[in-house]
C-alpha cells in the first residue's frame, strides 16, 4: 500500500512543503530511504523501528520504500522522523481511519516513542500553511512556536502512541489543541535609565541614535557606565510589530534559541558576543549556515563591548552588515541570505590601561601602544558609525543627586521622533533618518543659510569625507525631528558635528 504524509524541510531561515511517500509491499524486510537526505534522514529507520516496538505496535514485515519529494531538494534534520513513521503505520497497516491530505506531522522520534522538538518548527508550519496545510501535529515543547502562525490548527504530541492511537480511532482527544499564547502572558525583563545617574549626556546621545537607528561608539574609562547605557537599550524602542515578531521567532526557531519558557520573540534581541567570538560565531557557518549573532541581533541591539580588544579582522565583517541590512552566506553550492538590520552599539576604553585622558587616573600605556590599541579600528568602521560618543566619570553629587532620565521618558522622546519620521517617509522604502541614501539626504535633510555655512566650513576644518558628511547631515535632521524643527538650523547641526569629532582627532 502507498501512503503520502505532508511535512516540511528547512532551508536557511525558510521552511519548504515536503512529501512524504511510503510504500509497503513484498521483499526483504527493511527500510530504504530515498530523496536527497543527509546522514541525519537516513539514520530516521532506525529510531522510527525502535519507537513502533517501545509504543508495541507492529512494524511491517515487508519491504518499505521511503521517498523524500521533491527529490531535488537536499534534506536535513530529524523532522521527517514522525512523518515517516505515519506513513508506515498507515502504508503497513492499511489504515483508513481518517483523512490525512490536509495534515502535517514534525517532529524527531526518540527509541522509546518519545516526540523530540526540532528547530526551525515556526518556520516550516508557515510554509504548510502557505501550500494549503490546515491542520498540523507537532511536538509539545514546540506548540506554542507552531501556534504563532495565524491560519493553521496546531496540535501537539509528546509520544508516537498518542498518534498511533489518534490514526487508528480517529479521536482527536488524545492530541493536545493548541491556543497561541497571548503576550501579556510571557514575562518581560525590565532594566530603567534611571539607575545610571550622571551620564544624562549618553542618554541624550542613546535617544539620538534609537531615535533615528544611528550606531553608536561609546569611548571611556572602565567605570564609566557604558555597558550599563548599552544594555538597557532594548526597553527603549519600540515594540516589535506582528510581522516583526513572526520573522524574529523563526530566525531562532531556526538557531535552536525558543524553548517551552520563551516560545516566542516579543521583545526585540540584545547580542552582546564576547571578545574571543569568531567570523563564523558573527555572521553564520554550518551546511546549511546557521544564524550569527548579527542576524541573532535582526530588529535589535548588536552590541560589542571592549571593541579595541577584539580582531580587527573580526570587527571588519561589520562593514557591509552594516550598509546592507543583510548578509549573503555561500555553502556548499547554495546561497543563503541572512537579515541583519540591527542597532550597532560598541564601546572601549581609550587606550590599553584604560585611562588615557582620564582626569583621577594617569594612563601608564606609551604613545606607540596607544596607536596600536587605536589601529585596531579601521577607518572604515568608525566611518560608518554615527555618533562617537565620549564618556567622563561623573562628579559625586550627580551619582548621589537624583536620577535624570528614566526609560519612559526617553522611550516617548523616542517614539514621537519616530512617528515624525513614518510620516515623513510613509511613500518611500525606509522609514528612519539612518536609511537614508544621498538622494533621500538631499530631499529631506535641508538646511538653513547659516548651518550651510557652517558645514561647509567643518568640511574643511575637520578633513571630513563625503560619507562623514552625509552621516553628519542625517544625524542632524534625527535631532531637528527631536526638537520637531522642519529645517535643521546651526544648534542641531552643531550638536552632530561633536559627536563626529572623535573619528577625526588624533589625541597621541
Amino acid at each position: 500500500m502507498l501512503a503520502k504524509v505532508n511535512c516540511a524541510a528547512l532551508r536557511g531561515l525558510e521552511g519548504r512543503k515536503v512529501d512524504v511517500e511510503v510504500h509497503s509491499g513484498r521483499g526483504l524486510p527493511g527500510v530504504t530511504i530515498i530523496g536527497l537526505g543527509d546522514v541525519t534522514v537516513k539514520e530516521a529507520a532506525s529510531r522510527v523501528k525502535s519507537a513502533f516496538n517501545s509504543c508495541k505496535l507492529d512494524f511491517p514485515d515487508g519491504k518499505i520504500t521511503i521517498n523524500l519529494a521533491p527529490a531535488w531538494l537536499e534534506k536535513h534534520g530529524s523532522q521527517y522522523d514522525l512523518a515517516m513513521a505515519v506513513g508506515i503505520l498507515i502504508a503497513g497497516n492499511e489504515l483508513e481511519t481518517i483523512n490525512t491530505e490536509g495534515m502535517a506531522f514534525l517532529g524527531e522520534l526518540g527509541l522509546d516513542g518519545r516526540i523530540n522538538p526540532c528547530r526551525g518548527i515556526m518556520p516550516m508550519t508557515m510554509a504548510l500553511r502557505d501550500s494549503g496545510i490546515k491542520t498540523v501535529v507537532v511536538p509539545k515543547e514546540n506548540a506554542q512556536e507552531a501556534a504563532i502562525v495565524e491560519g493553521l490548527r496546531v496540535f501537539s504530541a509528546s509520544n508516537f502512541f498518542e498518534i498511533a492511537e489518534f490514526l487508528t480511532t480517529g479521536d482527536e482527544g488524545f492530541l493536545n489543541d493548541v491556543k497561541r499564547i497571548e503576550e501579556a502572558e510571557l514575562e518581560k525583563p525590565f532594566r530603567d535609565y534611571a539607575d545610571i545617574k550622571g551620564q544624562e549626556a549618553g542618554k541624550r546621545a542613546i535617544v539620538i541614535g534609537v531615535s533615528g537607528g544611528h550606531g553608536i561608539l561609546m569611548y571611556g574609562s572602565p567605570g564609566t557606565g557604558k555597558t550599563m547605557l548599552a544594555e538597557r537599550i532594548p526597553y527603549i524602542m519600540p515594540p516589535l510589530s506582528e510581522e516583526e515578531i513572526l520573522e524574529l521567532t523563526a530566525i531562532y526557531s531556526v538557531s535552536g534559541g525558543l524553548d517551552e519558557k520563551r516560545p516566542v520573540i516579543t521583545e526585540r534581541p540584545f547580542r552582546a558576543p564576547g571578545t574571543s567570538i569568531s567570523i563564523p560565531g558573527l555572521i553564520g557557518a554550518g551546511a546549511p549556515p546557521k544564524p550569527g549573532e548579527i542576524t541573532l541581533a535582526h530588529k535589535g541591539v548588536l552590541f560589542l563591548d571592549e571593541l579595541g580588544e577584539r580582531k580587527r579582522e573580526t570587527v571588519d565583517v561589520l562593514r557591509i552588515p552594516l550598509e546592507k541590512k543583510y548578509i549573503i552566506l555561500n555553502k556548499m553550492g547554495e546561497t543563503y541570505k541572512y537579515p541583519s538590520d540591527f542597532l550597532f552599539i560598541a564601546a572601549t576604553n581609550p587606550c590599553k590601561c584604560g585611562y588615557y585622558g582620564d582626569q583621577r587616573r594617569a594612563c601608564t600605556c606609551k604613545a606607540r601602544e596607544i596607536a596600536t590599541y587605536r589601529s585596531k579600528l579601521s577607518g572604515p568602521i568608525m566611518g560608518r558609525i554615527d555618533i562617537h560618543l565620549e564618556l567622563g566619570n561623573p562628579e559625586y553629587d550627580e551619582v548621589k543627586g537624583k536620577p535624570g532620565m528614566t526609560s519612559k521618558d526617553m522611550r516617548e522622546l523616542i517614539m514621537r521622533t519616530r512617528k515624525i519620521q513614518n510620516e515623513r517617509y510613509k511613500n518611500e522604502e525606509y522609514s528612519l533618518n539612518g536609511e537614508l541614501d544621498s538622494k533621500g539626504v538631499d530631499k529631506y535633510c535641508v538646511m538653513d543659510k547659516e548651518a550651510e555655512g557652517l558645514l561647509r566650513t567643518a568640511y574643511d576644518a575637520m578633513g571630513l569625507d563625503p560619507r562623514s558628511l552625509i552621516k553628519i547631515r542625517k544625524l542632524s535632521r534625527t535631532i531637528s525631528d527631536l526638537s520637531e524643527k522642519e529645517t535643521i538650523g546651526v544648534s542641531e547641526l552643531s550638536e552632530a558635528l561633536q559627536y563626529r569629532m572623535r573619528t577625526v582627532r588624533q589625541e597621541v
